[in-house]
This record gives C-alpha cells, sequence and structure tokens, in this order.
C-alpha cells in the first residue's frame, strides 16, 4: 500500500519490562560508580538493588583471600538466623558455594526443594519463607570475586530477563569492585614509596653526618676547649670579678656546645609528628617574643604582617624550632653586613588553601652561586667559628616532615627572602588495638 513503510514489520518497539531493567541497570551503575572505597561500593550496591528492583532478600559474598571461603559483605532483609548462616560460606559447598567455584549462574523456583541447599540454612529459608532463588557470579577480569543473590517470597518465578539484568548488575558491581581494588592498591604502593623516600632521606642525613663527623667535632671542640681553659684560669684566680667573667664565658660557651648536639639531633634524626590545631602567626609572634631581647640589642626592628589565615595542624615545639632558625639567619646576616637591620615577617593565605610565611631581611642576600645549596646540611657563608651550617637545614628538615615546601630567593632589595608554605594538614591517627 502506498505510503506504507516497508522497514514496519522490521520494528521492535521497546516493551515496558526492557524500559523498567535499563532504568534498574542505570540506577545501579550511578550507584556503584560514584565511589572508589570498596566498603561504600559494597553498601551501595546491595542497597541500589533492592531500593530499585523491589526484591525483599538479598545478598553479597566475597571471595576470602585465600580463595577458600564466601564472606557476606552486604545483604538487605536476611533474617538474623539466616545472616549468621550466610556469614561465612565455603566454596563449592552449598548453593551460593558452587555458583562462587563454576562461575555460572543458579536459579531456583522453590528453594527449600533444592538438594544442595545447606542444612544450616533449610530451616531458615523455610521459616522466613523464601521461595524463588537466583544466583549470579561478580566477575572482573574473567576472575570471580564473589556471588550476587536474590530472593523471593512472592510466587512469580525469577524470569530469565531477570537472570540476565542480575548478572548484568553483577558485572557492574565487579567492574566498581575491581576499579576499588585498583584504587586501593595504587594508595597502599604510594604510601609505601613515600615511607621509602623519608626511609632514603634519613638515611642521606646519617650518611653526611658520619662524612662530615670531623667537623661536627671541631666545631664542638672549639667552646669545649674555652672551658676548659676558663676552668683552669679559675684556679689560679682568687678575683671574684674575674671569676664571674670566667663563669659568663663558661656559661655562653656551653650553651653553644649544646645548640650545635641539639641541631645536629634534630638533623639526624627522625621524631615523629604530635600535630595540634594551631595558629601560625601565633606562633611566630610567641618566636619573636622570645627573640625581643636579642634582636633590640643587635639594633634589629621588626616588621609584622599578619592576615587572617586559616588554623592547621602542625607540631608547634617543630614549627617554632625552624621559625627561630629562620629569624636567627637573617638576624645574623644584618648585623654581620652592617650592624642592624629590618626584619620583616608575613603571614598569609596561601593559594593551595594553607598558610604562606615569609621572612625577610635588608642584609647582603645569598650569593646567587649558593641559592641551589643554601639548605644542604653543614653549608654555611658565614666565617669559620661563626656558622655550623645546620640551622637552614633544621629548617627545611621540619617543613619537609609537615609536607611544606621552603624556598629561598633574594629580593629586588638586595636582601634575602624565605618563604614557606604550609598545608593544613591533619590530627595524628591514634593507633587502633583489636583485641
Amino acid at each position: 500500500m502506498e505510503g506504507d513503510d516497508p522497514r514496519g514489520s522490521q520494528r521492535h518497539p521497546v516493551t515496558a519490562p526492557v524500559i523498567r531493567h535499563l532504568q534498574i541497570l542505570r540506577t545501579v551503575t550511578e550507584a556503584v560508580s560514584r565511589s572508589l572505597n570498596l566498603n561504600e561500593v559494597l553498601q551501595k550496591s546491595v542497597a541500589a538493588l533492592t531500593h530499585v528492583t523491589g526484591h525483599e532478600i538479598a545478598s553479597l559474598h566475597l571471595i576470602s583471600a585465600d580463595g577458600q571461603n564466601l564472606l557476606l559483605r552486604g545483604d538487605r532483609g536476611l533474617s538474623d538466623i539466616l545472616r549468621e548462616v550466610n556469614r561465612s560460606l565455603r566454596v563449592g559447598e552449598g548453593l551460593i558455594g558452587r555458583v562462587a567455584l563454576s562461575g555460572r549462574a543458579r536459579r531456583l523456583d522453590e528453594v527449600t526443594g533444592a538438594g544442595d541447599l545447606l542444612d544450616a540454612a533449610r530451616a531458615a529459608v523455610a521459616e522466613d519463607g523464601i521461595r524463588g532463588f537466583v544466583c549470579v557470579p561478580i566477575l572482573a577480569r574473567h576472575r570471580i570475586l564473589g556471588t550476587l543473590s536474590l530472593g523471593r517470597q512472592d510466587p512469580p518465578p525469577f524470569s530469565d530477563e531477570e537472570v540476565a539484568l542480575l548478572e548484568c548488575v553483577a558485572d557492574q558491581i565487579g567492574l566498581a569492585l575491581d576499579n576499588a581494588r585498583l584504587y586501593s592498591e595504587t594508595r597502599r604502593q604510594l604510601e609505601d614509596l613515600r615511607r621509602s623516600q623519608m626511609e632514603v632521606v634519613r638515611a642521606e642525613r646519617l650518611a653526611a653526618v658520619g662524612e662530615l663527623a670531623g667537623g661536627v667535632a671541631h666545631e664542638i671542640n672549639n667552646p669545649l676547649m674555652i672551658i676548659l681553659g676558663q676552668v683552669h684560669l679559675l684556679f689560679q684566680s682568687r678575683d671574684s670579678e674575674e671569676v664571674l667573667n670566667g663563669l659568663k664565658v663558661i656559661d655562653g660557651a656551653t650553651k653553644r656546645a649544646a645548640s650545635i648536639v641539639r641541631d645536629l639531633v634534630l638533623f639526624a634524626e627522625h621524631f615523629p609528628l604530635h600535630p595540634s590545631r594551631c595558629q601560625v602567626a601565633e606562633e611566630l609572634k610567641h618566636v619573636l617574643a622570645l627573640q625581643r631581647g636579642r634582636l633590640e640589642a643587635q639594633h634589629v626592628d621588626v616588621r609584622t604582617e599578619f592576615e587572617a589565615s586559616p588554623d592547621i595542624w602542625a607540631d608547634v615545639n617543630q614549627l617554632q624550632e625552624a621559625f627561630l632558625h629562620l629569624i636567627q639567619n637573617a638576624e645574623q646576616a644584618m648585623v654581620g653586613a652592617h650592624g642592624h637591620g629590618t626584619l620583616t615577617v608575613r603571614v598569609k593565605p596561601s593559594a593551595g588553601g594553607g598558610v604562606r610565611v615569609e621572612i625577610a631581611d635588608d642584609g647582603p642576600g645569598v650569593p646567587a652561586n649558593d641559592l641551589a645549596r643554601i639548605f644542604n646540611p653543614f653549608f654555611t657563608t658565614k666565617p669559620p667559628g661563626e656558622g655550623r651550617g645546620l640551622g637552614l637545614s633544621v629548617a627545611y628538615s621540619i617543613v619537609a616532615e609537615h609536607e611544606g615546601i621552603i624556598r629561598a630567593e633574594n629580593t629586588e632589595a638586595g636582601g634575602a627572602l624565605f618563604s614557606i608554605e604550609l598545608p593544613v594538614g591533619a590530627p595524628a591517627v591514634e593507633p587502633s588495638f583489636t583485641p
């Protein structure tokens, strides 16, 4: 007939059940693909499946690491008794165990009549009125990861279309589980790599200490010889003022030796962080208050520019130690160059959401050839006997432990600028103990 479409006989209208099944598959796929957390994927899988299909009972098992057992990782509608029976199943035994072993789906219209139904489950299944049952394997990369099961108390048996739908859902769950597993393994490998890098850094520190032990011994030997010389003089002196002056010299030399040992230990050893919530500006104010007398005596003016910044999680004592070294380094550079100076300390939010600290001086700056190694241990631009080259290295190590970044550069005015960027961080994770 004119006007007829010759292809009309080839058309296959999409039926309502097909549309419904596509909607179910889409809903489940969206639910399980939004997370890379294994437990979250498992819970979302079962919740989405039962919600959109309307089935009363569902269970999801995963094969244990040794491949011998199936562990219940998600369920809906199971009675307490049936949940306990399903908590751990042997691969190859029972309805679910055989599906996990063979990798083939299993459908039953009257599950209580199955000869391979576990005896422990038979009474519970009958009591709960479960009639229809279907179980399909969860596969990924041709590997059986577990099983997905549905139970039905209503009379209509599971259709071929419903079994096919469940297999499609299981494939999506398998893909999501495999992605979650790969993500977890990648994170674990990155964490292992980070720990290995920290061990390498620590080994390099210890190697540097060993190679330069002679230089450190020389640094410590100088104040010790001063102390010994003053003690011998005191033994021979009867003048009280001379004794007092000698004691002052001994006190200064002792403090210098203790400072050298402290910096050496901070550099060589790794101390675990004990982070607490803090304001970086407040910690800087505390360090500047402690150094106020010294800075005033050295004719160093201090200017601060503190902007509102987020709190961070940091080890307060170590953070103050890093700030102290940078401030002392700036003071020594300015006073050594022209007997006075202006120290500028700034705190402001960083572009990455953390905090940025700037410590600037108007000293001579850092020679261009030395900028690349200014944080190297035992490197110093000061004359012999005036610096041991550990302060900036200790500051660098502390910032690195906090996963921050520290940089050194020269300003246009000629001074040096040290900048630190610290992330917000996180509180310390207390170890958990399983009884």
